[in-house]
C-alpha cells in the first residue's frame, strides 16, 4: 500500500481481553477515543458492545469476517468476540474522537429482565450480537443518532437514552441488518497470541501490494510457519490466505469508491498478481465483479 493510503495497528502490548472499567453510576460505559489509540487493535471483552466510526474509512475485521467500512459505520459486537477497526490514512494522520462505544453487560440485562419483562425483547438482539451485526440504511442513521444522545445523560435519562438506543436495535427490520462472523462465537486468544497477532496484522495491511508469503509473515514475528499458521487459524477461524485476499478484496473496494483507477491497476495495487484471480476473489467475496460493484456504487 502506499503511503498515502498506509494503515496503522498499535504496537502497544495490552492484553486480548480488554479490562473495560465499569461506571458505577450507570449501567453501561459510554465513550469516544481517537484513532490511532491503544483500544483500537485486535481485541475483545465479555461486554456487549455497540460501536459508530464517525469518520474516516478502512477495514474492519470481526470474528472471521473481512470487510469496509466508512463514517457513520455502525455495529453491534457480542461478547467476546474479537473486533478491530483499521482507518487507511497517512503515517501522521490521526482521526480526532473517530470511535463512539458503548459497552454492556449482558448478564446483568439478563437478570433485569427476570423482573422487568420490557427487557425481555433484548434477549433476541444480544443473540444476534454473538455474530456480530452491522446495520445499514435507515437503522444506521437512527442507532447513530441515539447513540450520540448517550453522551452527557445520567440517572434515568442515561436508562431512558439506552433503552431508546436498544429498541432501535431491537426493532431493526431484517434489510437492515447484516450478520457477520460466520462462527457465531468466540476466539479466546492468550496475552503473548494477540500480541503476535496484531503484529501480523500490522505487518500484512502495511505490505499489502507485496508477495504475501506465510513463512516471511511468521518470520516477522517470531514463529515457525506451522505456529504462525495455528495462531492466525485460531485467532481468525479461516487462516491465513482467505483472511489476506478478504484484507485486499476489502482496499480493492475503497479503490474502487473512491477513485478512478482502472480495475486492472486496482488490482496490482492491492497485491494481486493476475487480473482473472483478482476477479475470481472479489466475487467470491461480494458477490459481484469490480466493475460491476463500481457502477452499483455510482447509482
Amino acid at each position: 500500500m502506499g503511503a498515502a493510503a498506509r494503515s496503522r495497528t498499535s504496537e502497544a502490548a495490552s492484553p486480548v481481553r480488554e479490562l473495560v472499567v465499569p461506571d458505577p453510576s450507570s449501567s453501561v460505559r459510554w465513550h469516544q477515543h481517537d484513532w490511532p489509540h491503544p483500544l483500537a487493535r485486535w481485541h475483545y471483552h465479555p461486554e456487549v458492545e455497540i460501536h459508530l466510526v464517525r469518520e474516516s474509512s478502512g477495514t474492519v475485521m470481526v470474528g472471521d469476517y473481512v470487510g469496509p467500512f466508512g463514517p457513520g459505520h455502525l455495529s453491534l459486537i457480542g461478547s467476546f468476540l474479537p473486533h478491530n477497526w483499521i482507518s487507511h490514512l497517512g503515517d501522521a494522520e490521526t482521526v480526532r474522537n473517530r470511535d463512539v462505544v458503548l459497552q454492556l453487560d449482558q448478564d446483568r440485562f439478563l437478570a433485569a429482565a427476570e423482573t422487568l419483562p420490557e427487557l425481555e425483547s433484548l434477549r433476541p438482539l444480544l443473540d444476534d450480537a454473538a455474530r456480530g451485526v452491522e446495520y445499514c440504511g435507515r437503522t444506521a442513521v437512527e442507532g447513530a443518532a441515539a447513540l450520540e444522545a448517550v453522551q452527557g445523560t445520567f440517572g434515568l435519562r442515561r436508562l431512558a437514552a439506552v433503552g431508546e438506543l436498544l429498541s432501535v436495535l431491537a426493532e431493526s427490520p431484517e434489510p437492515d441488518r447484516r450478520y457477520l462472523d460466520s462462527h457465531g462465537g468466540s476466539y479466546r486468544l492468550g496475552v503473548e497470541e494477540t500480541e503476535l497477532f496484531n503484529r501480523a496484522l500490522s505487518y500484512i495491511t502495511d505490505h499489502l501490494a507485496d508477495r504475501m508469503r506465510l513463512r516471511d509473515v511468521a518470520d516477522e514475528v517470531g514463529l515457525s510457519r506451522d505456529a504462525f499458521s495455528r495462531l492466525f487459524s485460531k485467532a481468525t477461524g479461516v487462516g491465513f490466505s482467505r483472511t489476506v485476499n478478504r484484507m485486499r478484496v476489502t482496499e480493492a473496494s475503497r479503490l474502487l469508491r473512491t477513485t478512478d483507477l482502472p480495475v486492472a491497476e486496482i488490482c496490482y495495487r492491492v497485491g494481486f498478481t493476475n487480473l482473472s484471480n483478482f476477479n475470481r476473489q472479489f466475487r467470491a467475496t461480494t458477490g459481484t465483479t469490480p466493475s460491476h460493484y463500481r457502477r452499483i456504487d455510482q447509482h
